[in-house]
Parts: structure tokens; sequence; C-alpha cells
């Protein structure tokens, strides 16, 4: 049976509204609008932003030791985010959502090319 591709691309949105319905895939959005409304997070993510920013200058300068320093700043702020709960939980959720996408991605190019392979 041969498709069009306007219709597997359409299968294709089915297919990603139907994902969306799945727990891990609401997990992971309730844990992300969780993050970006916690202050706390947020705080930290903006003061990493402007110590790249920093960090970025200090090297265009040549200011190596002052530019380490900095560095070493940024990974202490993203060591205090790493460490707070939700940010654990979001990080886990990742992790799951990806893989279950990854899952998907897989069995369609092995598919795709098993039935190449068959054609052949």
């Amino acid at each position: 049976m041969n498709y069009s591709t306007e219709e597997i691309l359409k299968q294709a949105e089915a297919l990603a509204e139907d994902m969306r319905g799945l727990d891990e895939i609401a997990h992971f959005h309730q844990l992300e609008a969780k993050l970006n409304e916690n202050k706390k997070v947020q705080t930290y993510i903006n003061q990493i932003k402007m110590k790249q920013k920093q960090a970025v200058n200090l090297q265009a300068y040549g200011k190596r030791e002052a530019q380490l320093q900095m560095e070493q700043e940024i990974d202490e702020l993203q060591a205090k985010i790493d460490s707070i709960p939700i940010v654990q939980d979001f990080k886990e959720s990742q992790v799951i959502t990806n893989h279950i996408l990854q899952s998907i991605s897989q069995n369609i190019q092995h598919t795709v090319f098993q039935e190449e392979e068959t054609e052949k």
C-alpha cells in the first residue's frame, strides 16, 4: 500500500498528539512548567547567563585567571541548581521522555530500511 507524503505527515501529527497523552510526557511537561515558575531556579539560571557573558568578555581580553574564576562560579551555581529536587526530577523525566522519542525514531528508521531491504 502506498501513501503520499502528506498522508504520512498527517499520521505523524496524529502520533504526536497521541504521545502528548502519555503519562511520561504529561509528567515531563508538568515538571517543565514548575521549573519555569521556580524563582530560585530562574535566579540561578539568570546568574549563570550573566556570568557566562562575563567569562566570554574576560576570555576576549585575555584575562585567563579571572575567566577561570568566573567559570568556577558558574560551576558552583550549576551544582546548586542540580541539587534542587525538582531539577533532579525534571532531568530524570527528560531522560525517560528522550528514550521514548528515540525508541520511536529508531523503530521508524528500522522499519523503513527493513521495508527497503525486503523490496530489493
